[in-house]
């Protein structure tokens, strides 16, 4: 595909010799010694639950749906690694509770980045700290967890997931989750722990944002979710408040959903493979009602119907495909109700070669009432593993749309778990 906004030779050409000092310090670092909390505490590799972190593989999602509680036997959650201090009490060691994601940048053009005197030019950045996310999780007792993930940025720092698992009520039929959580975790593309680039559609909120209680349908919220399984199927279903713990309104948003997947018990090289469907209905609202202004409450009621497939070969390639269409009853939150609606989609493909790491990405999001949405990118990115917990890759984003203004993207990234 031809890029129809020609990159700077001059702006492209400064990234490299920049990266060409860079580079030998990564590779330095290839002694390091770190691990995520859960591989010190069961000593295996980071490679059990993750096909190329922080993109868990089937038995990540196993672990993680059991309550972060090795699936299986032995029983797990109770005693496992921890210390008796009596009959009744077990407590976990603290090293087996902490993990942390680090992502940094430390160099990135973009070709017409930047707009000087009235002319779009483009922009070299150095040094940037996306995030330094710190994250607890595990067994309190057996069926009894938590996860709690602090992220940390330059400007700020917020908590994203923090919610509490009941698992096994009755078998791996029942099983609840309650705080901030996703109502896309349990679908073939959640866009959580994801390959590399978030997918446009998945993060298209309601009403443009611009509402009080504005919302995507894959970002953690307060809410309840029920979930099982069994055999090939999963199933769900939640409610939660909004965006925020206090509500804006006197509405809930509503989710369900379920998955046809390949179980281990299959013997094949497409285990743990899935195909999805996912329904969120949900209101924004603007002014009145939990607001300072005394207008009157206006309301959007919107609507988000996906379907994803996750396609595992082996241990060496993945694809990801989610489908998404939206409707928005009144986009403009104005008096008078503007319908609008939108579809868009992301293609993924991801192979694992050793400790080289190639993703492909493509994102296409439209509306034919919406001017302002339409989303045409193209991310492919290469990653070298210099240990299982530490990778470096150059990441690319190519606007291939429509639109007078092309912002294409290459970086060098670094990212750790320890």
């Amino acid at each position: 595909m031809l890029m129809k906004k020609r990159i700077s030779l001059a702006g492209f050409s400064r990234f490299i010799i920049s990266s060409i000092f860079i580079l030998p310090l990564l590779v330095a670092v290839q002694d390091a010694e770190a691990l995520s909390q859960w591989a010190r505490k069961y000593k295996v590799d980071c490679s059990t639950c993750h096909f190329a972190f922080p993109r868990v593989n089937y038995f990540g999602e196993q672990f993680k749906r059991n309550g972060y509680q090795w699936p299986g036997e032995p029983a797990d959650g109770d005693t496992e690694a921890k210390e008796k201090l009596s009959k009744n009490l077990f407590i976990d060691n603290v090293g087996n509770w902490f993990g942390a994601r680090l992502s940094l940048t430390p160099l990135k053009y973009v070709a017409e980045g930047q707009k000087r005197n009235g002319v779009d030019e483009d922009t070299i950045n150095v040094g940037n700290t996306n995030w330094l996310q710190f994250f607890v999780g595990g067994s309190i007792f057996k069926d009894v967890s938590i996860f709690i993930e602090q992220e940390m940025e330059t400007d700020g720092s917020k908590t994203n997931w923090f919610y509490m698992n009941f698992t096994n009520l009755a078998g791996s039929y029942a099983n609840f989750q309650i705080g901030r959580l996703s109502p896309v975790d349990f679908t073939p593309l959640s866009d959580r722990l994801r390959a590399w680039q978030k997918s446009d559609v998945m993060n298209l909120k309601s009403s443009g944002g611009k509402g009080e209680n504005s919302q995507d349908i894959r970002s953690p919220r307060p809410g309840i979710q029920y979930y099982g399984y069994q055999g090939p199927f999963v199933w769900f279903a939640g409610v939660d408040n909004g965006k925020d713990s206090t509500d804006t309104d006197k509405d809930k948003n509503y989710w369900g959903g379920g998955k046809l997947e390949i179980p281990d018990s299959v013997k094949s090289a497409f285990v743990g493979s899935g195909i999805g469907f996912h329904y969120y209905q949900g209101t924004d609202t603007s002014g009145g009602l939990g607001s300072t202004a005394t207008s009157l409450q206006r309301t959007n009621d919107f609507r988000r119907y996906t379907v994803s497939a996750d396609i595992r070969y082996k241990t060496d390639l993945e694809l990801q495909f989610a489908y998404q269409y939206g409707e928005d009853e009144n986009y403009t939150l104005a008096a008078s109700p503007v319908y609008a609606d939108f579809d868009g989609y992301t293609a993924t493909g991801a192979y694992r070669l050793r400790d080289w790491y190639y993703i492909l990405q493509y994102d296409r999001v439209r509306s034919s009432r919406i001017a302002n949405i339409d989303v045409d990118k193209l991310s492919p990115s290469a990653w070298y593993f210099l240990r299982d917990n530490w990778k470096v890759g150059v990441a690319t984003r190519f606007d291939v749309g429509d639109s007078p203004v092309r912002k294409h993207e290459v970086a060098l990234e670094i990212e750790t778990m320890f």
